[in-house]
């Protein structure tokens, strides 16, 4: 499993995520500057995958937004080159594995129902908010590290 850690990026995503955006839009726009696009074109992109995509509450909004940036930093545009398809895929199902085994599950409802519950009596190691965080805020940080932590490996 990689290893988590707190940083700029991380408090970057938390304090988007507080201030409104969704956890999706905050997870991949702190990321806008190793993708290489600005913010405003990223927060369109994801505006429609929080809540579990479109309110769905399937999919945990953070985990596409990592999903995405890994995409943006690292992603393949040339269709004939399976190798780097294959890499990319085998990367993302890894942060799915990590971001798995230290909440239990990806999808939002889950997430955000009991899992959700348990962070509010005690904050989240990588979550440090002023006042009062809103529920996913562990979510979207821990997605921020994971990814922090695979393209500072490269």
């Amino acid at each position: 499993m990689a290893e988590a850690v707190r940083s700029e990026r991380t408090d970057r995503a938390v304090a988007l995520f507080n201030s409104g955006y969704n956890c999706a839009q905050a997870t991949l726009c702190a990321f806008a500057d190793a993708a290489g696009v600005d913010e405003r074109t990223l927060r369109r992109v994801a505006s429609d995958f929080g809540g579990g995509m479109s309110g769905t509450r399937e999919t945990c909004g953070a985990v596409t937004g990592m999903l995405m940036a890994l995409g943006l930093i690292k992603g393949y545009d040339d269709v004939t080159d399976t190798a780097h398809k294959q890499r990319l895929y085998a990367e993302g199902r890894g942060l799915i594995d990590d971001f798995t085994a230290e909440f239990g599950t990806v999808t939002c409802a889950e997430l955000s129902g009991k899992v959700a519950a348990r962070f509010k009596a005690e904050p989240h190691p990588l979550v440090a908010c002023q006042g009062s965080c809103r529920a996913c805020s562990a979510f979207v940080a821990y997605a921020a590290a994971l990814l922090e932590s695979r393209i500072r490996s490269v």
